[in-house]
């Protein structure tokens, strides 16, 4: 019996040793697995780690730069309203100056529109202008040949003049009339204004010689009577019962105009 349990003894020492070492061989593989374990969460928080440090730099780098791009942003958009405000600007002004441009388009058309009236009625006007230079040159002639006749005038006065001269020297005891220049269908008066002469261009249905000059008619009162004047020679009538000699001295048309030099004296 104390075999036995020496024996029993002994046997257990060794079934506990090889427990122990099933249990230590048992043991062996977990602890590397959590070892493992440990090294990968390790690795992952070391991984982690280096990853936030990294983050947080990329992460303050972009804080920075999202600070600069506000910043930036902010003084873009102060810009932006500096344009906007410039460009409201530029819009009055541009519409100031389409205004003014309208206006400036408005007068042009009308100083065009006026400039051209005014070249028309320049036109007009040079037209006139010549018109007028064309009747002043020939107003000009007419008066040319109307000084001319003046001075002809002038000239037959003078001679006439002269004749009247020597008729008055020659025919003074005689003359009831003295040389007088008289107009067509002019009244004029002899003997004190009681015989009124009237001479006209004599024509053909005045019933005279064919070289009359001019017809007269010699009224007093309501007698008439009527004379064929030659130039040169003396026509006989009665007044009052005294024959006189009617003389048509000279006739001559000016003007359109016939005028008559004419006198009267007594017959011897």
């Amino acid at each position: 019996m104390p075999g036995e349990k020496t024996r029993r003894t002994v046997k257990m020492p060794l079934i506990n040793l090889a427990e122990k070492r099933k249990r230590t061989f048992r043991m062996g593989p977990i602890t590397l697995l959590l070892c493992f374990a440990c090294l990968i969460g390790l690795s992952v928080s070391a991984t982690y780690l280096i990853d936030h440090a990294k983050y947080k730099k990329q992460s303050d780098n972009e804080d920075a730069e999202i600070r600069v791009i506000q910043k930036n942003n902010k003084s873009l958009s102060d810009k932006n309203i500096a344009l906007e405000n410039s460009l409201q600007k530029l819009e009055n002004e541009h519409s100031n100056l389409e205004s003014q441009y309208k206006d400036l388009a408005s007068g042009l058309d009308t100083a065009e529109r006026e400039n051209a009236q005014t070249a028309s009625e320049l036109t007009s006007a040079l037209k006139d202008l010549e018109a007028a230079r064309v009747d002043v040159l020939k107003l000009r002639g007419e008066l040319d040949a109307k000084f001319s006749e003046i001075e002809a005038l002038n000239a037959n006065r003078q001679t006439l003049e002269q004749k009247y001269n020597g008729f008055k020297e020659l025919l003074a005891p005689y003359l009831v009339l003295e040389p007088t220049l008289v107009g067509s269908s002019e009244t004029t008066m002899a003997f004190d204004g009681n015989l009124g002469i009237v001479l006209y261009e004599a024509s053909e249905t005045s019933k005279c010689h064919k070289d009359s000059a001019a017809v007269c008619y010699l009224i007093s009162g309501t007698n008439k009577e009527k004379l064929c004047l030659r130039t040169g020679k003396p026509e006989s009538f009665k007044y009052q019962g005294k024959k006189y000699l009617f003389n048509l001295l000279e006739s001559k048309e000016s003007e359109g105009a016939h005028h008559y030099c004419i006198s009267i004296l007594k017959e011897r």
